[in-house]
């Protein structure tokens, strides 16, 4: 059984409207947690990508993925991400 992070309807919305979202290099719109992996949705300059923990993104990997959030490091420092608020 996988437990699904609702991902807010604004943010659903917001996420196919250019400039409706935070202005950030990557914004969290979704988590995905199964037994054996998790998965996030993130908007990565307009684009949206399926990462999971290990995937690099320009130069920062995703470390970690929680319920709701993301944490990427990179140069040694971590960044974390969060669902936009609704």
């Amino acid at each position: 059984m996988t437990e699904h992070t609702e991902t807010p309807a604004a943010t659903l919305d917001a996420a196919t409207d250019r400039d409706a979202l935070p202005d950030a290099w990557v914004t969290l719109l979704g988590t995905l947690h199964g037994p054996d992996h998790s998965r996030a949705l993130l908007r990565i300059g307009g684009t949206v990508h399926t990462v999971e923990i290990g995937t690099t993104l320009g130069g920062a990997m995703v470390a970690a993925i929680g319920e709701g959030t993301v944490i990427l490091t990179r140069a040694g420092r971590r960044e974390r991400l969060r669902l936009p608020a609704s």
